[in-house]
């Protein structure tokens, strides 16, 4: 039985010892639950008729969908880009990791460049 399945059976356990007249006192004690608990899913199933979770609402998007779209043309035009440059070039008031959620949603990932280092072929100390 995984973890959703015993929340379930827990919940439809709080239901029917309530049904039988027990107080939430003693419906908590005997399910090892807080009181807070038991009240919570007697009161919603009372209200809903339901046990599950309820569904929660996404987090809202910062981007439109034409900001969206931009954000992917640009980095069409220009490759070799960087999500911040995408940001100052598009005037998005947004953060980089954003732009990066953008992208990836769209199956473009970019890659962070570093930055190369000339070695001089003679070095300025000689070797002991």
């Amino acid at each position: 039985m995984n973890r959703r399945d015993s929340e379930l059976t827990k919940r439809a356990q709080i239901v029917a010892l309530h049904d039988l007249g027990l107080s939430s006192r003693v419906i908590a004690t005997r399910l090892t639950v807080s009181r807070t608990t038991v009240l919570k899913w007697i009161r919603r199933h009372e209200e809903t008729g339901i046990l599950t979770d309820l569904d929660r609402r996404p987090r809202p998007k910062l981007t439109t969908p034409q900001e969206d779209e931009n954000i992917r043309r640009a980095v069409q035009d220009d490759p070799f880009t960087n999500v911040v440059a995408i940001r100052e070039s598009l005037h998005l008031n947004v953060t980089p990791q954003t732009i990066r959620n953008r992208l990836h949603g769209a199956g473009i990932h970019l890659r962070q460049g570093h930055e190369s280092y000339v070695f001089a072929s003679k070095r300025k100390c000689p070797q002991r």
